[in-house]
């Protein structure tokens, strides 16, 4: 009797994401290499690129990124559907040398995506590969949509945080499972207390958006979140409840959670510490991985 199908399933989280190349590279450790890849949101970039044989292209771009080296990614703009407009993300993802499609990449791979009109879950399995990854990570309120295919696409995690389904679907026996967004630290956000560190750009952005980078104001009890703590806390929200009902249907074999409640999701430069927590949750579960891929 052969060994089972493995596949992965790599969870929504921003920055929090980067833990995803850590996992990758400690199972690769270990001898197990996945035949199937669903990635939701930063899942789905990670899971994406390792597909097509670029991880240690992002890897070191990633490790390289620091707060001022973001501000390329960040096309800040007023109007449309999100603060950032995009491009510098997609200029970045072809940068990496990625295939043109999905139906390229060396294994079946899916990206989720929200389909913004019907709420409905989308499951990318061919064409625009750099599109698709581009739809799935368009976090709301941050991101601007990507339009695939007719359709106005929003993050993966808005409806399948960790998307073992996906998986599943794509012939996954044996499912390993990771949830960037494992723990907080004090809750989703605590009034009075410092919120996860956030990106300071105020300096490096237009006057007129400084404040809702600002993060002063949360020393005051009373004072009102500001505009990063709130959709940092809003995704936490609706990931984690998402998550718990989406699992007790569909549970994988096994399950990861990165202890990263300190990284916002935006704290992109802060990849070193996101990997070397990869690595520790595969050390962790190295027994029941074992296990389960036989």
């Amino acid at each position: 009797m052969g060994k089972p199908v493995v596949g992965l399933a790599l969870g929504s989280g921003g920055a929090r994401g980067w833990c995803h190349i850590g996992v990758l590279r400690e199972l690769a450790a270990m001898g197990i290499e996945a035949q199937v890849i669903a990635g939701s949101s930063m899942g789905a970039l990670v899971g994406a690129v390792h597909a097509a044989g670029r991880l240690d292209a992002l890897e070191d771009w990633a490790r390289g990124l620091t707060l001022g080296g973001m501000l390329p990614l960040i096309d800040m703009r007023i109007a449309g559907g999100g603060l950032v407009g995009g491009e510098g993300i997609l200029t970045m993802l072809r940068g990496l040398g990625l295939p043109p499609g999905i139906e390229d990449l060396a294994l079946p791979f899916l990206a989720v995506a929200t389909d913004l009109r019907t709420g409905r879950e989308v499951w990318l399995k061919r064409g625009d590969l750099v599109g698709a990854v581009r739809a799935s990570v368009s976090i709301p309120g941050l991101l601007r949509p990507q339009r695939v295919e007719g359709r106005w696409l929003i993050d993966g995690g808005v409806v399948n945080p960790v998307p073992v389904s996906a998986a599943r679907a794509l012939g996954a026996e044996v499912v390993i499972a990771v949830n960037p967004n494992g723990a907080t630290l004090a809750g989703y956000w605590e009034p009075g207390v410092a919120a996860p560190v956030f990106p300071d750009l105020g300096a490096l952005l237009p006057e007129k958006l400084r404040a809702l980078w600002s993060k002063g104001a949360e020393a005051d009890p009373a004072a009102e979140p500001s505009y990063l703590a709130l959709v940092n806390a809003a995704i936490d929200i609706m990931s984690d409840h998402i998550l718990r009902s989406r699992l007790a249907g569909e549970p994988p074999q096994v399950l990861m959670g990165a202890q990263l409640g300190g990284v916002a999701v935006v704290d992109f430069h802060r990849a070193a510490e996101c990997i070397d927590e990869g690595r520790r949750m595969v050390q962790a579960q190295a027994a029941a991985i074992s296990a389960a891929v036989g």
